[in-house]
């Protein structure tokens, strides 16, 4: 029963992967590196989603923001709606124990005035090298990942954001797991 859904779970990431793979290059756009930069994160005992949290996680990391080729303007308004692709890696901690965390997250993502300031959403994959840190077990390494912030770009090459990131296997490693919510402190350098 494990396997299949394990199976299921490998076929969904790979379907997606190749589906972003395949219709990139027909399109006129390109996908560019939009920005990257460290983020911390911690959690705390009472999630946003899920149950209550068995350790106090933190969070260091680097994040890679990449544009992706659609995107809407909203009518005549200073507003658009893009899509990106975060992908990020670094250490997650608690209770003593460690382990790299990476993850990759399409998002959508509701711009205004120039790029000034961002609203995004996504849901995407992550992969934990430990999914145990203490009493508390996230089930297995592949983990869904869902996401939403805001960034305000204030100068022409840096931004700063808030982020809340929940980590969760869904039930695929069955009812006894436990995912993570972190919130995000995250800097950038703009190209």
């Amino acid at each position: 029963m494990l396997d299949s859904q394990r199976l299921r779970l490998l076929n969904l990431l790979l379907t997606l992967w190749l589906s972003i793979m395949i219709c990139t290059p027909s399109l006129a756009e390109d996908m560019a590196l939009l920005s990257v930069g460290p983020r911390i994160g911690f959690s705390g005992k009472t999630p946003l989603l899920g149950k209550e949290q068995k350790h106090f996680f933190r969070m260091t990391d680097v994040a890679a923001v990449f544009t992706l080729p659609w995107s809407w303007p909203l009518g005549g308004s200073p507003w658009s709606l893009k899509t990106r692709l975060i992908a990020s890696a670094g250490l997650l901690e608690a209770a003593g124990d460690s382990g790299l965390i990476m993850t990759v997250v399409p998002d959508l993502a509701l711009s205004g005035w120039d790029g000034l300031v961002t609203f995004d959403a996504g849901a995407g994959a992550g992969f934990l090298s430990n999914d145990k840190f203490g009493v508390q077990d996230f089930g297995g390494p592949v983990q869904i990942v869902a996401t939403m912030g805001v960034r305000v770009n204030p100068f022409s090459h840096t931004s700063t954001g808030f982020r809340v990131q929940h980590f969760s296997d869904a039930g695929l490693y069955g009812s006894s797991s436990l995912g993570v919510d972190l919130y995000i402190i995250e800097l950038g350098y703009r190209f």
